[in-house]
């Protein structure tokens, strides 16, 4: 069973954690995926890609401070590298630690440089790891989303979408999303409502105003925040 995420079954907006955290420690590192994990946040979400020798990393950028690229390296030479002072997690071990701690991970899955080879990667992480309904897999690339939508029902995927659809029901039925992301400032009240009109859940980012009010008038159904305990003073309208 997929992990819930509608605020109707749920009973409340759940908070997730972007990129572990975002404070005094370095992005998809250990201390910040474990540090959003203590705060409280419901979902962690990390980004991941792939060395040259198609093993699954956590790593944002595609590039290294020094300027090389991460597909461009094997995974043995990229594990004894230091960033920030921390060294880049292995996806599979994450997703064991996520399985121990009962976490539900927000895989943003950086697709755009990989021709569909980091997707069944993950894939097989997930399966070894037996952490496929405890997952949320994020994209920006729709078709890959429809593909491996179609390949495994049973995964929960999230389109990842810049600015404001035209329909948003029928685009997302189309696509197969069980949940989509908007951009605050970028989507009208209605839209929330006709996404929730065909059983999609609904993300919030960007949220630049932390005095609004939106979460006291929309049913959103995940915030993500930099911050699990700001993102939960926002959601008591503190």
């Amino acid at each position: 069973m997929q992990c819930e995420l509608l605020k109707s079954k749920t009973g409340r907006t759940l908070i997730e954690s972007h990129r572990g955290i975002e404070a005094d420690v370095p992005q998809n590192s250990w201390p910040a995926i474990q540090l959003g994990r203590q705060l409280g946040a419901d979902l962690i979400e990390v980004d991941v890609q792939m060395s040259q020798d198609c093993v699954p990393l956590l790593r944002h950028n595609y590039q290294l401070p020094d300027g090389r690229w991460c597909g461009q390296l094997p995974w043995n030479e990229l594990k004894e590298l230091k960033i920030e002072g921390e060294s880049i997690p292995l996806l599979e071990d994450v997703l064991v630690w996520a399985r121990e701690e009962n976490t539900t991970l927000s895989l943003d899955i950086k697709t755009f440089f990989s021709n569909g080879s980091l997707t069944r990667e993950v894939l097989r992480s997930l399966e070894r790891t037996k952490m496929k309904e405890k997952v949320l897999l994020l994209f920006f690339d729709h078709q890959e989303l429809l593909h491996i939508k179609l390949a495994h029902p049973e995964l929960a995927v999230r389109a990842l979408v810049i600015g404001r659809l035209v329909n948003y029901p029928d685009y997302l039925q189309k696509i197969n999303a069980d949940c989509v992301s908007v951009s605050y400032g970028a989507f009208h009240p209605t839209d929330i409502e006709q996404i929730h009109s065909v059983g999609v859940a609904v993300s919030l980012n960007g949220l630049w105003n932390p005095n609004s009010d939106l979460f006291q008038r929309l049913d959103i159904d995940i915030f993500s925040h930099g911050n699990p305990v700001e993102a939960r003073k926002i959601l008591k309208g503190q």
